[in-house]
């Protein structure tokens, strides 16, 4: 294959990911079709098969993509070797679109339970969200310290995770949108609230 050639295979396979990430988001994923994707992109059903075998093997490759570009976040957010910024980083990134973080969460779980064949894509998943970790848990472990915390880096680590699945739930319901929604004003109190797991309360005087 022609280097113009191979440009054109890339852009165009970024072209099926993009469309299929639209009518994800758009319709859920029961609802769409090859045909449908192939149809918003321009291009024949059968050229999609030349990118990918299945609809699940397109989904997985969305969230390859998207968990490489968190890896590339907190990459950049480590260099300031600070605590506040990885958190911030890392807040920003998955609360962005708090409906795509969660239809991607739930998609990870389904196929992960249903498709063996797809094994190969999670285990790439796997090891590019364990990267990520594995560049967070210094940073954690220092914090902890200082904090003279009993808490561990894997239990602070679990409780980011659940305060992000919980604020991108809040974010997306129509309820906190319309009747509460302080977008800045909640993520500023979950940040602080991260950022004082494991310290020691004051005692009374």
């Amino acid at each position: 294959m022609s280097q113009q050639r191979a440009i054109a295979f890339r852009a165009r396979e970024q072209a099926i990911l993009n469309a299929a990430e639209y009518l994800l988001l758009e319709l859920g994923d029961e609802s769409i079709t090859i045909e449908m994707i192939a149809e918003r992109v321009g291009i024949a059903k059968g050229t999609i098969y030349k990118h990918f075998q299945s609809k699940d093997e397109l989904i997985l490759q969305l969230l390859i993509a998207y968990e490489s570009e968190l890896a590339v976040t907190m990459l950049e957010a480590a260099k300031s070797d600070d605590i506040a910024q990885i958190i911030q980083a890392y807040f920003s990134f998955r609360l962005s679109a708090p409906e795509k973080h969660l239809l991607f969460e739930r998609l990870e779980n389904k196929l992960a339970a249903t498709r063996r064949t797809l094994r190969p894509y999670f285990a790439r998943l796997y090891f590019i969200r364990k990267s990520y970790l594995r560049q967070m848990l210094p940073f954690v472990t220092r914090h902890l310290a200082e904090q003279n915390s009993v808490m561990t880096a894997r239990d602070y680590l679990s409780a980011g995770w659940a305060l992000v699945q919980g604020t991108a739930a809040i974010l997306h319901s129509s309820f906190y949108q319309r009747y509460l929604g302080d977008r800045e004003g909640l993520l500023a109190a979950l940040l602080e609230a991260l950022q004082g797991l494991g310290s020691q309360p004051q005692a009374k005087s």
